[in-house]
């Protein structure tokens, strides 16, 4: 084995530079012997380079014209993949491209996931194993102090334990999610590098499990990142994550399936699709009721109690399912509350939006998730995010109001 990397990656001014700081040290604390490495991407940054020298971290910026020459940064900065311009996949691969040959394995983690000091020693054992290529620890938040980070943390209980666990154990192919995952570096070149989606991460796993390859999922916290602080950069997030995963499912996933086992076939299908057929289905929800009042009449005739009987047995189940796989779920000691259901509903709209946005081919920028800007500062309350609410209040009662 070659030397190991562990890198995090960061965008002047998207992340406050204290936030930045932490990173660096977090990283120069893992006790396994490793390079750190700090990814500058969008410009470069001579406050965060001479930061992360001071600390002992080595520094890679695409942008740094003295360093590389105009020619190179003019080839790190394409308009289309795998150096394309404004992108984390873009920024990994000009790393992979200058400091590739050095290292056999890498961690990358996003800036706000901090990682305990016995990371790699958790993780690199697996790679003994010449079919694993990647390793994947619970991507879980540690701020849960506001309601919407708290919410978006009991979001993630299922996916970071039980689900991923399953992935695991049913065909060996956990999800790849990029707030923080170790890799094989052959295996990634080989794949043409990170992948150019926002879910540059999943699809990473497409093209992995494509190829034959394993991964393992560790179901033990060993990094702890920041969850959306506040409702719209929740929204934004949830758009970006759907946004690039109905991307993956329409343009990608149907070449890659020939090569899968039917078990990977399954997984990859039943994750994928679950943005679709959940917004639609909580679309019909809200539809079906406004088209019976503006048309005055019901969509079927059965009494309430009616209702109720016939949506016990899927509502029981559904709680049984939950309770039995409690013991799994990650955080550990976070119980499901109303911060996490309201955030669930609340999500459909920017869902279905990124669905039709997909099918009509909008063209979107790379969507980076702000965090740690003027933290415990007064936010401005952002009305544009609230648009689809207040247009589907004023829908409701426009409509009621012309039945009275």
């Amino acid at each position: 084995m070659k030397k190991v990397a562990v890198m995090s990656l960061t965008v002047p001014g998207s992340e406050d530079v204290e936030i930045v700081r932490q990173q660096l040290l977090a990283m120069t604390r893992i006790r396994y012997p490793h390079d750190s490495w700090i990814l500058v991407d969008k410009e470069h940054s001579p406050t965060i380079q001479q930061m992360a020298q001071s600390l002992g971290v080595h520094y890679f910026s695409r942008h740094d014209v003295e360093r590389w020459g105009e020619e190179k940064v003019k080839y790190w900065n394409q308009p289309v993949p795998p150096f394309k311009a404004k992108t984390k996949a873009g920024n990994v691969n000009s790393w992979i491209d200058a400091y590739g040959d050095a290292y056999s394995h890498f961690t990358q983690l996003d800036i706000d996931h901090k990682p305990v000091p016995e990371y790699l020693h958790k993780v690199l054992g697996y790679f003994l194993d010449p079919k694993v290529k990647w390793v994947q620890a619970p991507s879980v938040y540690g701020n849960v102090d506001t309601w919407t980070s708290r919410g978006s943390a009991e979001q993630e209980f299922v996916l970071q334990g039980p689900l991923q666990m399953g992935f695991y154990g049913f065909c060996q192919t956990p999800f790849i999610i990029g707030s923080h995952c170790t890799y094989d570096m052959a295996a990634i070149r080989a794949i043409g590098g990170f992948q150019p989606t926002r879910a540059e991460d999943h699809l990473d796993t497409v093209f992995l499990a494509a190829q034959g390859h394993q991964g393992v999922f560790l179901p033990e916290v060993i990094a702890v990142g920041d969850g959306p602080e506040n409702f719209d950069t929740y929204l934004a997030q949830q758009f970006a994550w759907a946004f690039s995963m109905i991307q993956v499912l329409l343009n990608f996933t149907p070449k890659a399936m020939k090569h899968y086992t039917p078990r990977q076939a399954l997984q990859f299908l039943f994750v994928q699709t679950w943005y679709v057929l959940w917004s639609l289905t909580m679309f019909l929800l809200f539809i079906l009721p406004v088209t019976s009042l503006f048309l005055n009449t019901p969509i079927a005739r059965v009494s309430y109690w009616e209702f109720l009987l016939h949506s016990l047995p899927v509502t029981v189940t559904a709680f049984m399912i939950w309770a039995w796989s409690h013991s799994w779920h990650l955080p550990e000691k976070l119980e499901l509350s109303w911060r996490g259901v309201i955030l669930h509903i609340a999500r459909w709209p920017v869902v279905l939006s990124a669905f039709i946005q997909v099918i009509f081919n909008v063209q979107k920028p790379y969507m980076i998730t702000v965090k740690g800007l003027q933290r415990g500062a007064a936010r401005p309350f952002p009305l544009k995010p609230h648009y689809p609410y207040i247009a589907r209040c004023v829908l409701v009662l426009f409509v009621g109001d012309e039945n009275e």
